[in-house]
């Protein structure tokens, strides 16, 4: 009890400042980001291909960790290219969601899905230079999904256990009921017009995205 307590208060303080002031922040962390969204990509790919569990193998644990590792270097390196990249895990993550949702856990459909969100995401955000409304749209959207988590952990609607095995954050909001996801939603456009409104004089260039490292 305790522990579903302090997960959701960890996970609601980690949520608002994703959600209304994750500009910032994710310029600094854009390679652990990208680190994290490679480690899913490529051991969710293993799991709806080859089955297993997420994490669950040697093969997806190992592709993960070189996909991730790959993709953080390449976010600080070519960071336009960077956040492209990450856009593409983002709409990958979300299609998967989606077809999860619908009741596609594994198979091909869920693959072809996530990877024709992944890419329509990932090129309209490089062929447009979307990348600072990405960054501000991919905290928006992780930030509300935490903040929606932690008020699920509080009511009881769902426990530290099932999001473990629930394989996508996403998942437990989608599936529990159309408030939550609305909710999810109305949050989200929150907090992208708060960061638009405060970072809308910031050009995403590489002097600003290295000053924060600075």
């Amino acid at each position: 009890m305790l522990n579903g307590i302090l997960f959701a208060l960890f996970a609601a303080l980690l949520g608002a400042v994703l959600c209304f002031w994750g500009y910032r922040l994710f310029m600094i962390m854009l390679p652990v980001w990208s680190f994290f969204g490679g480690l899913w990509l490529g051991a969710k790919g293993v799991n709806l291909l080859f089955g297993g569990g997420f994490l669950a193998t040697s093969t997806g644990l190992t592709i993960g960790l070189v996909l991730g590792i790959l993709l953080a270097i390449f976010s600080w390196q070519f960071y336009e290219l960077g956040v492209a990249f990450l856009g593409a895990v983002i709409g990958a993550w979300l299609g998967y969601g989606v077809m999860n949702w619908l009741g596609f856990e594994r198979g091909t459909v869920p693959v072809l899905v996530a990877l024709v969100c992944g890419l329509v995401l990932g090129g309209v955000t490089l062929v447009r230079h979307w990348q600072q409304y990405m960054v501000m749209g991919i905290s928006a959207i992780a930030g509300a999904n935490a903040l929606v988590l932690a008020l699920l952990l509080l009511v009881g609607r769902v426990s530290v256990q099932g999001l473990q095995g629930a394989g996508s954050a996403i998942r437990p909001v989608l599936a529990d009921s159309f408030g939550w996801l609305f909710l999810w939603l109305g949050i989200a456009i929150a907090g992208m017009i708060v960061q638009v409104r405060a970072y809308r004089h910031v050009t995403f260039v590489r002097e600003e995205f290295f000053k924060y490292w600075g």
